[in-house]
């Protein structure tokens, strides 16, 4: 457990220059079939800082819960479904690593990117975000099914190292992943958002040592969960309703809306709490009583749960299962 008095954490996060450019519908749609559609609609959403370092002083590791003075919690599977969109039942996302030989590396993003990087583009077994964003910002008006599906690819690896798994590094992603990408029948098959949970889950515990002064992982998956569920801290949404709230396209190109958590990509009045305050926050969480914290924000109505994209509802028979959470090399 953090003590009250240490510093602020500082909140990595590897998603720069990700939504810059609104992308082809041609690619929409390949990441809506991935599963990964509902992840681009959030976009950037800025971290409070402050926040995150106040809940992670209530992570309890024995219990991979928070701890406030009305009960424990934590995010779930049905949370990173109807916040996130992910696919949340399916295979676990493992595999074999490709092997460290640069020449390998190289041959699998020729294959499956259409581009072959360079040396300077890697560190180790890890591919430069920079490479991504710079080789496939603009995707060509007469492209082909196959260039199609390379954006398509590069987009969902870059939201895989920038959003959901971002390590410290702030800048790559683990190559150890683009072979699951091969084909788009069966990516939505793997369970990324038991993935993107078991990342935060590590996180977590990694940043509740006393000497830590950093944090990755899906931080703002950790933050909105946070602003559903306490009322006490919630900023107060300006708007109604966010431009990732709309479906987007028209007639046969019509694409659905985002999932829950787009509706915080709005302007925010503060007029109950503020923001980026520690101790204000550590105030408000050692005064909440009962009824300040939202135990089912999402209802249990079949019109409520009808009411969400259909990507996000689709594991809905798992959402409260306890069941391993696998992303290569972390299991919990």
């Amino acid at each position: 457990m953090l003590a009250k008095d240490q510093p602020k954490l500082k909140c990595r996060r590897s998603d720069s220059g990700l939504w810059d450019t609104a992308l082809d519908h041609r690619v929409l749609r390949c990441l809506l079939r991935a599963g990964f559609y509902g992840v681009y609609r959030i976009g950037p959403i800025r971290l409070d800082h402050h926040l995150v370092t106040t809940l992670v002083e209530r992570w309890r590791i024995e219990t991979r819960t928070f701890h406030f003075p009305i009960g424990e919690s934590t995010v779930t599977l049905q949370d990173v479904a109807i916040l996130f969109g992910l696919p949340v039942d399916g295979h676990a996302v493992t595999g074999k690593d490709p092997a460290n030989m640069l020449d390998d590396l190289i041959a699998l993003c020729v294959e499956l990117l259409g581009a072959a990087p360079t040396q300077e583009d890697f560190i180790g077994s890890s591919l430069k975000l920079k490479w991504i964003s710079e080789h496939f910002r603009h995707l060509p008006h007469d492209a082909s099914d196959e260039t199609v599906h390379h954006y398509a690819r590069a987009y969902i690896l870059w939201l895989i190292g920038g959003v959901l798994v971002p390590d410290k590094s702030q800048n790559i992603v683990k190559m150890m992943f683009l072979p699951l990408l091969r084909d788009f029948d069966r990516i939505q098959e793997y369970s990324w958002g038991g993935a993107t949970l078991a990342c935060l889950y590590r996180m977590l515990c990694r940043a509740t040592k006393a000497d830590t002064k950093e944090i990755a992982g899906p931080l703002v998956l950790l933050q909105v969960w946070a602003w559903e569920r306490l009322s006490r801290i919630a900023p107060s949404r300006k708007s109604n309703i966010a431009a990732g709230e709309r479906p987007i396209g028209e007639g046969d190109q019509l694409l659905p809306p985002g999932p829950r958590a787009c509706r915080w990509r709005v302007p925010f009045s503060h007029e109950v709490i503020s923001t980026n305050v520690g101790v204000i926050f550590r105030d408000q969480f050692d005064r909440m009583v009962e009824g300040e914290f939202i135990w089912e924000p999402y209802g249990t109505e079949d019109d409520i749960i009808a009411s969400f994209p259909s990507y996000c509802t689709v594991g809905r028979d798992i959402w409260m299962a306890r069941v391993p959470l696998i992303c290569f090399d972390i299991i919990d």
